[in-house]
C-alpha cells in the first residue's frame, strides 16, 4: 500500500502466527503478511529510483556532511580539506550559504556532492544521525530512551533448503537464554529463514553463534527442522531498541528509518516504518525544493514522530517492562506481556 506500483521480492504469503515458548506451543493468532526476497526487492527499489532519475553510486558510503566554513563544534560537523571539495558528476548550482557539502567515499576515493538536503538513511549506527546535534532530554516524552540509547537487538539468520512440508505460518519461539529477544522461523516457497535477535547486552558469556546454534537445536529436538538442511546464505544485523531519536530533522538534514529510530522496540520490525517515514520525509523535501523553503522540513519532525508516536511509544514502555523484570518474573508470563500475540500487549495503552 506504501508504493505506487506493484513491489518485487514478494516470495511468500503468509497468514498465521505461531508462538511458542520454552518449545510448548503458546497460542495461534491471525498475522497477514508477506516474506521477501530481499535482495530481489532492494534490486527493484534501485533500479525504480534510477529509472526516476536519481543517481546511484555503487560501493559508496557517507563519510561526513558539513556546510562551507562552518568551524568543528559540538554539533560534530567537520569540514573536509578543501582540495577534497571538488565538485562531482551529480553536484548542482545551489546557493552556497544554504548548501551541505556531503563527503563520500566510493572504493579508494574520496570526493564531496553539494546538496540542499541531506537524508540520512543509513541505518541503526548511522553516521548522518551522530552529527546531529541532540535535543534537549524529555522534549519528546514518548522519543528515544536515553538510558537505552545504546540499546540493540541483534540478530543472526540463516536460509536453509526446506526437507519437509511446511505450512505457511510464522513461528515464534522465546527461550530464556535468547535474552530480550526470540527466535523465529518463516516460511518461503523453497526455503526457510531460520534466526534469533537477541539483546546485545546479553552476550557477553556465549556469543551470537553458540546461542543460535542452541536455539537451533532445540527447533531439532522439537521436530521444527532436520537439523541437517543446506545452508544456503547467512545474514546479521542490528535493531535499535531505544526509541525515536529525540532529533529527526535538524536544518537541511532528515532521518528515516533505522536511522531515526523507528524499529519497533519489542519485535524489532522496521521495513514498513522505514518505507512509511520515507514517504512522509519525501513529501516534505519535494515541497521544500519546490518552493524553496527549508522551514518545511520542520514538519517532518512532527509528522514522523505523530504517524509512530503510539506503536513505538507503546512498544518501548514493554521493551523497559521486559529488560526490568526479565530476572526475577515468571518467564512464560513475562512473554506473554510483552509479545505482540498476545492480548496483555495490547492493554495498558
Amino acid at each position: 500500500m506504501l508504493y505506487s506500483d506493484k513491489i518485487k521480492g514478494i516470495n511468500n504469503e503468509v497468514s498465521y502466527m505461531e508462538t511458542y515458548i520454552e518449545g510448548k506451543l503458546a497460542n495461534i493468532t491471525g498475522s497477514r503478511g508477506y516474506i521477501l526476497d530481499r535482495n530481489i526487492f532492494i534490486d527493484f527499489l534501485i533500479k525504480e529510483f534510477v529509472k526516476k532519475g536519481g543517481d546511484y553510486l555503487s560501493s559508496a558510503g557517507f563519510i561526513n556532511a558539513y556546510h562551507p566554513g562552518l568551524e568543528e563544534n559540538s554539533s560534530g560537523w567537520q569540514p573536509v580539506e578543501e582540495s577534497a571539495a571538488n565538485e562531482s558528476h551529480i553536484s548542482h548550482n545551489f546557493d552556497n550559504s544554504r548548501m551541505l557539502y556531503v563527503e563520500i567515499r566510493q572504493n579508494d576515493s574520496t570526493f564531496c556532492l553539494k546538496t540542499k538536503i541531506l537524508a540520512g538513511a543509513d541505518g541503526p549506527c548511522s553516521k548522518v544521525a551522530k552529527i546531529m546535534k541532540p535535543l534537549p532530554r524529555n522534549e519528546y516524552e514518548f522519543q528515544e530512551n536515553h538510558d537505552m540509547e545504546s540499546s540493540f537487538l541483534i540478530g543472526f539468520q540463516e536460509n536453509i533448503t526446506k526437507k519437509k512440508d511446511y505450512e505457511n505460518h510464522t513461528k515464534i519461539f522465546f527461550y530464556p537464554f535468547i535474552s530480550g529477544g526470540y527466535g523465529w522461523v518463516f516460511p518461503k516457497k523453497e526455503s526457510l529463514n531460520v534466526g534469533m535477535a537477541v539483546n546485545i547486552n546479553a552476550l557477553k558469556e556465549n556469543g551470537l553463534k553458540n546461542t543460535y546454534q542452541r536455539f537451533k537445536r532445540e527447533l531439532v529436538k522439537n521436530e521444527v527442522i532436520k537439523g541437517d538442511e543446506y545452508i544456503n546464505s547467512t545474514i546479521s544485523g542490528l535493531a535499535p531498541v531505544c526509541g525515536i531519536k529525540s532529533r529527526v530533522v535538524q536544518n537541511n538534514i532528515i532521518l528515516i528509518g533505522d536511522s531515526a529510530g523507528l524499529c519497533n522496540q519489542i519485535t524489532g520490525a522496521g521495513n514498513y516504518n522505514a518505507a512509511a517515514s520515507a514517504k512522509i520525509a519525501a513529501a516534505k523535501i519535494k515541497t521544500a525544493i519546490t518552493t524553496d523553503n527549508m522551514e518545511i522540513l520542520n514538519e517532518a519532525q512532527k509528522d514522523i514522530c505523530d504517524y509512530f508516536k503510539t506503536s513505538i511509544g507503546h512498544a518501548l514502555k514493554k521493551r523497559q517492562f521486559l529488560e526490568k523484570n526479565k530476572s526475577d518474573y515468571d518467564f512464560g508470563n513475562l512473554i506473554k506481556k510483552t509479545w505482540v500475540s498476545f492480548k496483555d500487549y495490547w492493554r495498558e495503552r
